[in-house]
């Protein structure tokens, strides 16, 4: 069977019932493709992405709007970086991995086998919908398992590319696409997947998590938070701004590892904002509404959220110190905000959209309070040049990952795991963490030549008592 390249794939409930089944049916068959063959699809779908990339920027550009030169960096490029990273070490991926023992396990030999979990579900977010889409379903199939992939349907144009792409590399028993709005995902979510693999938001993921638990599946749950981004007095500020800008604005702020907000001393909380502005020009021109490099909001809905969130910050007294609106276009004007509280809705949920916080505080212990009040962010953002200042950040917070002097890059390295912590997110994916994320780690123990074990079987007489005394008192463990 082939996926219907270019067609809406939208089913009913016993249509994805009968493909799920399909897919069960042939999961000891993937589970048995070599590590040759798997890599030959992987290089495939590659050739099929830089052929076809003019076609995905396009589909980009379709849904909402985003530059090709920003498709190319933060959609292609990373899954290509993945593919590319995966070819490399597949081959060792697979391979048992060797584990020693103590006395008790002479003779024998002792491994971790990975191997593929079964029929994995991929359920994708609109705000990167090229790249997590690819990257975890690539991830999924690379360690030997069937994959359903459910898409926003928000990105209807990107879908079409992602139909494409997929159908001519696999067929639907290996690899399928369902598309549709909330049912389709409640369908997918009642079948037995053996993993589920979500992106986006927390109170969704606490749904999938819920859904996932009726059949005890394994779950990855990549989310997001409040992330954010801490400038320490040693720091230039010229150089924090920029950074902090591109980070932010970025896709339109629309992006699960954005600077949330931004923690700075109040003796530099006006140049900062200055300078922040200044980048903010320099990068937009302050042509918004008709600057191809900045991309609209997803939906009204999700841009009447942004300014509702604005509205209320107003309301309580926030100032607002650059930008603010909402053109007709649904692209929305990067927006500078002081004077909040943490009373403020802007404070107390993601943004997930072009509104930056500038919160001034006294000190690094005043940052550290503010950070440990929320719940742990998928992100954290340092800038220092001080190794007392870094060291002290990381050992009195928590987050999925820590950047320094930096944003947004670390997503983009296909060896460093990325994941979230507490309500950021549970499980990790890239490199081998992804690939042991969606494998079942089996322990494997073969008894190589008989060493009389036998003897220690019950009864347990004084004799026997004695030895195992010896043995724990010469090399104190046995296993």
């Amino acid at each position: 069977m082939k996926l219907n390249g270019g067609e809406k794939n939208n089913m009913n409930p016993d249509q994805i019932n009968q493909l799920f089944q399909v897919q069960r049916n042939n999961r000891y068959q993937v589970r048995r493709s070599s590590a040759a063959h798997r890599i030959e699809k992987l290089k495939k779908m590659k050739g099929l992405i830089l052929k076809k990339k003019s076609k995905i920027e396009a589909a980009l550009t379709a849904d909402f709007g985003k530059s090709p030169v920003e498709t190319e960096l933060t959609e292609i490029m990373p899954v290509i970086s993945m593919i590319n990273y995966t070819c490399k070490h597949l081959k060792k991926w697979m391979k048992p991995h060797k584990v020693s023992g103590g006395p008790l396990f002479f003779g024998t030999k002792c491994m971790v086998s990975y191997e593929s979990k079964g029929n994995v579900l991929v359920i994708s977010p609109w705000n990167y919908p090229f790249q997590l889409a690819m990257y975890p379903l690539l991830t999924a199939y690379s360690a030997g398992n069937t994959v359903i992939l459910k898409p926003s349907e928000f990105t209807p144009e990107t879908n079409k590319i992602l139909i494409e792409l997929l159908g001519e590399v696999f067929t639907t028993d290996e690899v399928a696409v369902v598309e549709g709005e909330v049912e389709a995902s409640q369908a997918l979510l009642d079948l037995a997947f053996d993993h589920i693999f979500f992106t986006g938001s927390t109170p969704v993921g606490k749904i999938v998590m819920e859904k996932a638990s009726k059949h005890l599946a394994g779950v990855s749950l990549e989310l997001g938070g409040k992330s954010p981004a801490i400038i320490a007095k040693d720091f230039d500020l010229k150089v924090a701004a920029q950074r902090i800008v591109w980070g932010k604005f970025v896709n339109s702020g629309q992006t699960c590892v954005a600077p949330d907000y931004v923690l700075v001393e109040k003796s530099r909380e006006e140049e900062l904002v200055k300078l922040i502005v200044e980048n903010i020009k320099l990068f937009y021109n302050e042509q918004f509404e008709m600057n191809q490099d900045y991309c609209q909001i997803i939906t009204p809905r999700h841009a009447k959220r942004l300014q509702e969130l604005i509205a209320d910050s107003k309301s309580r007294g926030a100032k607002i110190v650059f930008g603010g609106h909402l053109f007709g276009n649904n692209k929305h004007e990067p927006t500078i905000i002081q004077n909040l509280d943490f009373n403020h809705k802007i404070m107390q949920e993601e943004i997930f959209g072009p509104l930056l916080p500038i919160i001034a505080v006294d000190s690094n212990k005043d940052m550290v309070k503010i950070i440990n009040d929320m719940d742990n962010p998928l992100a954290m953002y340092l800038f220092t040049n001080s190794k007392e200042v870094l060291e002290y950040f990381q050992a009195n917070t928590t987050s999925g990952g820590f950047s320094v002097n930096e944003t947004l890059l670390h997503v983009g390295h296909s060896g460093l795991i990325f994941g979230g912590a507490g309500k950021s997110g549970i499980g990790r994916y890239h490199g081998f963490e992804g690939f042991a994320e969606l494998s079942n780690q089996r322990s494997v123990l073969i008894r190589k030549f008989d060493t009389k074990m036998s003897y220690f079987y019950p009864p347990y007489t004084d004799k026997k008592k004695k030895i195992i005394d010896f043995l724990i008192e010469k090399f104190h463990y046995l296993f």
